[in-house]
């Protein structure tokens, strides 16, 4: 341990991706409590990431929190259209092909989660183009090449937003354009709840993207639902049983 805090407590910048991943673990809070008074104090770089702002980090010490929302809060969303492109762009420079427009537009289409889904697809082009000799990448030869990548991901990718939100609509006798309001009747924020935890964990969404099907909500709100209804199935035997029920219909 003693080497642990002369390593940690002399560093210049401190990373750590995923804090959340601290939840529950009591020692470990503790010395990274005081290894972050300990760089704070000296005027340190300290950088941390998560899958949610620290006002939804769950089982984490208060004062933890506290010093989180000391530094800037930046929510990192999944790159647009016009990024992907100039990200898509910017690596094909890499290999010795040649891309058309429509080609490139078309991959900035088919992957919309993260930078690394673009990096694999250009492998993927770049292998099977190597082993047919081709130097100019059309879209038929990409899409041929990404199948077993978009395959490998089509389980959550089949089903559709609006078909959630209507089994969830069905079984709790809330409209589609209710679950999509502002009403905060009980039963409706409930099914909104519910619905947002279930595209969240059925599909792979961004936040935002869940968020505009809800009628514009923030993505904030849907982490926020996505937590609530995680906490209520540890405990409410009920809320699971009807959750399974739902999915059941869904699939």
């Amino acid at each position: 341990m003693d080497s642990f805090k002369k390593i940690y407590r002399s560093l210049d910048l401190l990373l750590i991706d995923d804090i959340q991943a601290l939840s529950k673990k009591v020692s470990t809070q503790e010395e990274f409590f005081n290894t972050f008074n300990a760089l704070h104090g000296e005027n340190k770089q300290i950088v941390l990431t998560s899958d949610r702002s620290p006002d939804y980090l769950e089982n984490l010490e208060e004062r933890l929190v506290t010093r989180f929302k000391w530094g800037l809060t930046s929510d990192i969303t999944p790159p647009n259209f016009e990024t992907r492109i100039a990200i898509l762009r910017n690596k094909i420079e890499e290999f010795d092909l040649t891309f058309q427009n429509e080609t490139i537009e078309y991959l900035a289409g088919q992957f919309d989660s993260n930078v690394r889904d673009l990096e694999g697809a250009l492998k993927d082009i770049n292998l099977l183009a190597s082993m047919r000799n081709i130097k100019d990448i059309t879209i038929d030869l990409a899409a041929e090449a990404i199948r077993s990548r978009k395959q490998a991901g089509s389980q959550l990718l089949v089903i559709p937003i609006d078909r959630i939100q209507t089994e969830v609509g069905n079984f709790y006798g809330v409209s589609v354009k209710e679950m999509k309001g502002t009403r905060r009747v009980q039963n409706i924020v409930l099914a909104r709840q519910v619905a947002m935890y279930l595209a969240r964990e059925l599909t792979d969404n961004s936040l935002p993207k869940i968020g505009r099907e809800f009628g514009g909500k923030d993505h904030t709100t849907v982490i926020h639902a996505h937590g609530k209804i995680k906490s209520m199935l540890e405990e409410d035997d009920n809320l699971r049983l009807e959750i399974e029920t739902i999915k059941n219909k869904i699939k």
